[in-house]
């Protein structure tokens, strides 16, 4: 079959520069062409191994396909659910066969893609370790006692270190995510500070600096969100000579920011809801591990840490800020894109 090769969905998302889940239509049109693209991909249909780990995708990716994107009344066709053959998938996506199986087909396939793109190496093979370094750079500067929690003299309502992020939840995020590969996750580790007051948010991230708990030096600055300090509003308060006490008693009675959600902050999480406020920067903490050979292999690992004083967190319990919203908003758009076809049928 002569195909322009100019008109390739492959050619042109490079072009484009979007992701390969987002073309509707793939262009494989034989056996031989799908068992090639597998094989360019990385799995060899030769290798068992291979064999069985697209099989535990394929399996993985109809159920969460099943149990977290598909309305009361829709099934994926049964004669799917039992084709363990990939190639047969490709196929169905390129328009070949049952008309009605082929939107499925690609459905199935952009979450087989997503779920082999969603773990990280150094946090499968290295999970305790990194986050034994990191949370004890933080937890020997925590004190609990009768009067409550404290990050070293500073009042907290209460931290929360979150130990994993579960392959569902990765696959999920990744699934509404234009990279869609596993690099572009940086909370695998999360750590969560609730202050009592919203300028208590100020005097920890000043502590974690001064304290040399982190380096601001290792931000990552395009993972900076924060829109529960006014720092415009703190600068002219500063300016007229106000104290920090007298700033810190103001700050409570103010509007929080009001340029709340930027256009940037957005873009970078569209599925937060306006009234979500909070700070949260990204930081990198290099890691060592010791190998046999007695040298440490090292390397720079990506953590999350948000704050917000108990006020916000409770907010986030309730109303368009709530997680249970927040994950409505994502899943909808999560089958917005794994269905482009079944776009006005909402979750």
């Amino acid at each position: 079959m002569n195909i322009n090769p100019w008109r390739s969905t492959s050619v042109r998302a490079a072009l484009n520069g979007s992701s390969f889940i987002d073309q509707k239509r793939m262009h494989i049109h034989t056996e031989q062409e799908a068992h090639d693209f597998l094989e360019s991909y990385g799995f060899d249909l030769e290798d068992a191994m291979d064999v069985l780990e697209l099989e535990s995708l394929r399996k993985e990716a109809i159920e969460l396909i099943q149990e977290e994107l598909l309305l009361e009344n829709e099934v994926i066709p049964d004669v799917l659910i039992q084709e363990q053959d990939i190639r047969k998938y490709l196929i169905s996506a390129s328009g070949h066969g049952e008309r009605a199986l082929a939107p499925w087909s690609a459905a199935i396939l952009r979450v087989i893609h997503t779920l082999s793109h969603s773990h990280s190496y150094l946090n499968d093979i290295y999970h305790n370790p990194i986050r034994e370094q990191i949370f004890n750079r933080f937890s020997q500067h925590i004190i609990r006692n009768d009067n409550g929690c404290f990050l070293g003299d500073i009042k907290l309502n209460e931290i929360e270190f979150r130990e994993a992020k579960s392959r569902r939840s990765v696959a999920l995020k990744l699934l509404h995510k234009a990279e869609n590969v596993s690099a572009d996750i940086f909370d695998w580790i999360g750590i969560r500070f609730i202050t009592e007051h919203r300028a208590d948010v100020l005097d920890v991230l000043a502590y974690l600096r001064m304290n040399h708990v982190i380096t601001y030096a290792n931000l990552k600055p395009s993972r900076s969100r924060n829109n529960l300090i006014d720092l415009e509003w703190i600068d002219k308060c500063l300016k007229r000579g106000m104290s920090t006490d007298e700033i810190r008693h103001e700050m409570e009675s103010i509007h929080l920011p009001q340029k709340s959600i930027s256009t940037k902050q957005a873009e970078k999480n569209p599925f937060s809801g306006v009234s979500y406020q909070s700070v949260q920067i990204t930081c990198r903490h290099r890691i060592k591990i010791r190998q046999e050979n007695g040298f440490n292999m090292s390397f720079f690992f990506p953590f999350e840490i948000q704050l917000m004083d108990r006020k916000s967190f409770l907010d986030t319990r309730e109303g368009l800020a709530s997680h249970g919203e927040y994950k409505k908003r994502q899943k909808q758009a999560i089958r917005e894109r794994v269905f482009p076809f079944f776009t006005h049928h909402k979750l």
